[in-house]
C-alpha cells in the first residue's frame, strides 16, 4: 500500500505524450517533493484509442522506475470521468486486464505500483481483486466535473467504493463555492472516522483549493500538485501545498 492514514501524500501528475517528455516531467515532480507520481496513461493515447497498452506501457513504466525512486500511480482516465479518451465498456476493461498483465510480465516491484480503477465500470470490483492480488495499491474513483452532490449522496459514493475490499476510494467533485467544500471535507471526516478506511476528497475549481491543500485535516490521504501544469482545474503548485504541510506541522 503506497498510502497511509498518518501520512500526507502529495501525488504529482505526469501529462507527457512521449516517453522522454515522461521521464523528465517525473524526475522534476521528484526533485520537487512528489511523494507519488501519476502517469496519466490517456494523455499518451488520448489520439489512439485502439492502442495497445502492452506495447508502450512496456517501454514506458521500465524507464519511469529506473528515473525514480517514488510509487507510480497508473491512470486510464476516460473521456466520460474527464479524460482523453473514448473507450467502451469491454475496451476499458480489456486495458487494464492488459495493465496488469504488463506489470506482471516486467516484475515490477508491487510496493512501487498503484493502479487507479473507475467506479462507474462494473468490472472494477474484479479488476481491482486482481490487482491486490499482484500486490499492487488500489485506487477506486469516481469524478464528478458539474457539482459538488448533497452530503448524502456523497457518503453514498464513498460508502459504495469502500464497498470493495482493501481499496482506497478517491472521490472528486466540482466545488462552486465555501459551502461545496465544507460539504466534501465533513462527509470526508465522518466517513473516514466511521470506518478507519482511506480515502482522497478533490475539490476542482478556484473555491476547491481549500480542499486539496487543508483535506488531510479532514482524512483525506494524499492531494494531486503541479509541477509543469495541472491536469484538473484548481489544482495548486506543489510549492504552495509543501509550504502549507510545513506550516501545519
Amino acid at each position: 500500500m503506497i498510502f497511509s492514514p498518518h501520512t500526507r501524500t502529495v501525488i504529482v501528475p505526469l501529462l507527457g505524450t512521449t516517453s522522454a517528455m515522461l521521464v523528465q516531467e517525473a524526475r522534476e515532480a521528484q526533485d520537487a517533493g512528489a511523494d507519488v507520481v501519476e502517469w496519466r496513461v490517456d494523455m499518451l493515447f488520448g489520439d489512439h484509442p485502439n492502442f495497445s497498452f502492452s506495447t508502450l506501457g512496456s517501454e514506458i513504466i521500465p524507464q519511469l522506475i529506473d528515473a525514480t525512486t517514488v510509487p507510480i500511480l497508473l491512470t486510464i482516465r476516460t473521456e466520460k470521468q474527464g479524460g482523453e479518451i473514448k473507450v467502451s465498456d469491454g475496451r476499458y476493461r480489456l486495458l487494464l486486464a492488459e495493465m496488469l498483465d504488463t506489470l506482471l510480465q516486467l516484475q515490477v516491484p508491487a510496493e512501487r505500483i498503484a493502479v487507479d480503477i473507475e467506479y462507474w465500470h462494473r468490472a472494477a470490483p474484479d479488476l481491482a481483486r486482481r490487482a491486490q492480488e499482484l500486490g499492487f495499491t488500489v485506487v477506486i474513483s469516481d469524478h464528478n466535473w458539474l457539482t459538488t452532490p448533497d452530503s448524502d449522496i456523497l457518503r453514498i459514493m464513498f460508502e459504495d467504493m469502500l464497498a470493495i475490499e482493501g481499496v482506497v476510494a478517491k472521490l472528486a467533485v466540482a466545488a462552486h463555492n465555501d459551502d461545496d467544500v465544507d460539504r466534501l471535507l465533513e462527509v470526508t471526516r465522518n466517513v473516514t472516522a466511521e470506518t478507519g478506511r482511506m480515502v482522497i476528497a478533490v475539490a476542482m475549481g478556484e473555491p476547491g483549493r481549500r480542499a486539496r491543500i487543508e483535506g488531510w485535516k479532514y482524512g483525506s490521504v494524499a492531494t494531486f500538485a503541479a509541477v509543469s501544469r495541472p491536469s484538473a482545474p484548481g489544482q495548486p503548485h506543489i510549492s504552495e501545498v509543501k509550504l502549507a504541510l510545513t506550516h501545519d506541522e
